[in-house]
Parts: C-alpha cells; sequence; structure tokens
C-alpha cells in the first residue's frame, strides 16, 4: 500500500478531526518571521519540493468501509495552500496579532489537505508566514519536526533537505512487547484513571467558564530570554515546565482578582499538554500527546510557594497514568458518533478552565530560501467548552509565550498577557532572593547559558 495514496487514519487523529465547532477551531496557528529577502517563487518552489515528504501534506481525511483514512487529493495544487500577501507598510507585532485574530475562525477546507501558510510581505526588510495547521495531521512536537525538515540550519539552501530527519529516511522506534501481567497491570492503571477523571468536579465557576463568543485575540510577549527560565528552574530544583505553569498560575490569580473574583478558597484548573511520543517517531506526525488535570495554585500568593506546589504537582503526575488515559480516552472517542463524542468532550472539558502547553523548538537558528527565522510562536487551540490557552516555545535561547482568548471568557487579554510577562518577573526575582544566601560559585554568563539546550519537561 502506498502511503502516498491512501493510508489508514488512526482514530485519535479522527478524534481530533471531528472536533471543529463554530466557536472553537481544531486549528494550530503559528507564525513565522524571517529576515533577509524574499523570493516568493523560490519559496513556493522550496516547499513544494520538501513538504509533500509527509504524505498527510498532499491527502484529504475520507471513509473508505465505515472506516477514516487519509487519500491522496488528486486536484492538489501548491498554489492554493502558499498564498502571498503584500502590504504597503511595515507590519509590527501588534498588526501582526490583529491578523492572527482574524484568521482564527476561519475553517480549513475539507475538500483539500488541511493545511496554509500565508506568507505576509511588508515594505521593510523581511517578511513572517502564517501557518494554519489541522490538529488532526499532528500535534506540537510533529509541527517542529515538518519546520526542521523545511528549514536549513544555514544560508546555503538547494531544494534537497539534510537526510537526517527526512521523513522517508527515519525508522519508527519499535517498543519491546510487554508481559501479559505488565499490559493488565498498565490497562487497570488506564481505567482507574479514567474513572477518576470521569468523577472529577467541575471546575471553579469564574469568568473563565462563561459561554463561548466567536470573538478571539491572539497575543503574544516580547520573547524572554531561555537562560533566565532555565536559572530560575534551577534555584528551586524544578523543570521550566514547571516554571511556565507556576507563572501562568500568578498570572491568572492577579487578573481573577482585578476582575473582582474570589481566588483565595478554591484553585482553578488547567489542562497542561503531556507529551507520550518517542522523539524518534515525530516523522510519523499524528497525535501522540496526553492532557492531565492540574490544580493551578492560583490560591497562593507567593511566587516561590507557587513554583514549589505546581512542582510537587508536575511529579505526582508524570508518576501516574493520567496521561496515557486521556489519550486513550481521545482513541475511544474516535469509535463513537459525533453527537456522543461532542458530549463526553463538553464533560472532560468542564474540569478545567485554560489549556497549558509548551512546545521545544530547535536549538539553533534555521534558515528558509536563504531567509533566516528569527522568531517563531505557536497558539494552541481549544475543545468543547474552554476558550482560553496559553503557549510557551522555545528557539534559538529564547522563549516566545503566546495567549490565545475567547473575548467572552477574557474581556481584557492584553492584561492578562502583561500580568504573564510579570509573573515570571517574580519568580525571577523571588528564587534570586532565596538563592542569595547561600554560598554558591559566581553565576554563569547569560551567553553560556543561552547556547545549553532547552529541557521543558
Amino acid at each position: 500500500m502506498n502511503p502516498f495514496e491512501f493510508a489508514p487514519m488512526t482514530r485519535r487523529d479522527y478524534s481530533w478531526f471531528r472536533m471543529d465547532a463554530g466557536k472553537n477551531l481544531m486549528v494550530i496557528n503559528s507564525v513565522l518571521v524571517f529576515e533577509g529577502r524574499l523570493d516568493f517563487e523560490e519559496l513556493r518552489a522550496n516547499i513544494e519540493h520538501r513538504l509533500p515528504n509527509y504524505p498527510r501534506f498532499t491527502q484529504i481525511v475520507a471513509k473508505r468501509n465505515g472506516a477514516p483514512c487519509w487519500v491522496r487529493d488528486p486536484a492538489f495544487d501548491i498554489r492554493r495552500h502558499v498564498e502571498l500577501t503584500r502590504l504597503d507598510q511595515e507590519f509590527n507585532d501588534a498588526e501582526l496579532q490583529q491578523h492572527f485574530a482574524a484568521q482564527a475562525l476561519h475553517a480549513l477546507p475539507h475538500e483539500r489537505p488541511l493545511w496554509h501558510m500565508q506568507v505576509v510581505q511588508h515594505r521593510g526588510s523581511g517578511y513572517a508566514i502564517v501557518f494554519r495547521l489541522h490538529h488532526c495531521i499532528t500535534d506540537g512536537e510533529g509541527l517542529m519536526h515538518v519546520l526542521k525538515h523545511l528549514t536549513d540550519d544555514s544560508h546555503d539552501h538547494g531544494f534537497a533537505p539534510a537526510l537526517e530527519g527526512h521523513p522517508q529516511h527515519c525508522r519508527a522506534v519499535v517498543n519491546p512487547i510487554c508481559k501479559k501481567a505488565q499490559r493488565l497491570l498498565f490497562w487497570s492503571r488506564i481505567s482507574a484513571q479514567l474513572a477518576r477523571l470521569t468523577l472529577l468536579r467541575p471546575d471553579l465557576r469564574t469568568r473563565l467558564k462563561a459561554p463561548l463568543s466567536r470573538e478571539k485575540s491572539l497575543l503574544l510577549l516580547p520573547p524572554l530570554d531561555l537562560a533566565m527560565l532555565r536559572s530560575v528552574a534551577k534555584r528551586m530544583n524544578a523543570t521550566i515546565n514547571d516554571v511556565w505553569v507556576a507563572a501562568v498560575a500568578g498570572a491568572l490569580r492577579q487578573y481573577l482578582q482585578e476582575q473582582g473574583e474570589r481566588v483565595d478558597e478554591r484553585a482553578v484548573r488547567g489542562a497542561v499538554t503531556f507529551n507520550l511520543r518517542n522523539k524518534g517517531d515525530a516523522f510519523l506526525l499524528g497525535n501522540h500527546f496526553g492532557l492531565v488535570a492540574v490544580d493551578l495554585p492560583t490560591c497562593e500568593a507567593d511566587a516561590s510557594e507557587q513554583l514549589r506546589q505546581t512542582s510537587r504537582h508536575m511529579r505526582a503526575i508524570k508518576a501516574s497514568h493520567q496521561p496515557h488515559a486521556t489519550m486513550f480516552f481521545l482513541t475511544l472517542t474516535g469509535f463513537l458518533p459525533r453527537l456522543l463524542q461532542n458530549l463526553l468532550l463538553k464533560i472532560f472539558t468542564s474540569k478545567g478552565s485554560v489549556v497549558l502547553t509548551n512546545v521545544e523548538g530547535p536549538t539553533q537558528l534555521r534558515y528558509l530560501a536563504g531567509a533566516r527565522l528569527s522568531r517563531m510562536a505557536c497558539w494552541v487551540p481549544q475543545a468543547g467548552t474552554m476558550g482560553v490557552g496559553f503557549a510557551l516555545m522555545s528557539y534559538a535561547g529564547q522563549i516566545q509565550v503566546s495567549l490565545f482568548a475567547d473575548h467572552a471568557q477574557v474581556a481584557d487579554a492584553p492584561r492578562l498577557m502583561a500580568l504573564v510577562g510579570e509573573a515570571f518577573t517574580r519568580l525571577e526575582l523571588a528564587t534570586r532572593e532565596q538563592a542569595a544566601p547561600a554560598t554558591s560559585p559566581a553565576p554563569l554568563p547569560a551567553q553560556a547559558l543561552a547556547g545549553a539546550d532547552a529541557q521543558l519537561s
């Protein structure tokens, strides 16, 4: 069977395919900002040559014998997927964000492959690519594998990508078959976690649980130094992901207080993504992650204590089977009628108020058609009743934080975004003060720290 012509679709990816709703689309919105000359025809030819190495980018979703599958689009035309928009003036972050928000509720046509790139050129040097991709194609780690394959590690480039990581030269990691007793134990724990999640009471009723509207805000923070986050994590024996979740919790606490909400009695719960994919299998695309329900420390005012509590919660979840249970739940719903899937999804998404994800991008600078990729960011979609999502992406020593918020649930999204930035600053100051009395070697300079690899989990 030729995977470029026909391939079975997993039930988990089929669940993501059917999650589109009028007020929530399952589309990953991302932006890539480049510095350098734009030759649009050369850029599009480069993408046309490399991207179809992943069959899903030339296939549509169809059914054969009642089962979902990927089928080659006989009318595939790269010109319908990579388009150019020219602006009369140089764009800034605010204008880009307004453009993203206008695009957020435009569904991708199902009669052709579920992705689109809009190349935005302005009068100054450089350009941006707005890359919209349906979640059924892949998750964050799969998206990073695609972007690495599309780009080069230097200005020198050709149509042929490097063989390292090339989807046609990769081999899947095969896990050894577990013993029957181990499989039985695994599935019993999965069942127990699903039962626990089903019985979990709905999240705290705040403004974050208001009915969804059709208006969205897509915002970015100025880039943060990855070395700073790593230093905060090291001082508290935590991970960068712990620091990220604690910063969002601190921002939500202050924002809800300013909105007149009572925040000291019960924590707001978040759904945090948890990667379950072998890195060597990223070329297979698809969705290989679970969501874990985390009580965010929004009841705690002290920044250091917010980080301690977050770290404890995340360590406990890593030792559990909750991520596998939610991934299994998404697979299961792919076998159910769509109406029942939507009902179950609303029940499960009622357990939390916000989605948090992090994506580990390339550690070194990348180039596309000779232009340098200077920044990249993505916005995580939400499902069911949830309308607020935070995403953190690392790239070449920087951290990019983004917010996707429904207007009915977050009336002042710029204020919430600003509070996230302030929360990172409070964590940095609080942990530095705690570490100051201890006798320790002088810290490494920022240049040395920025060269280390990012560990986001």
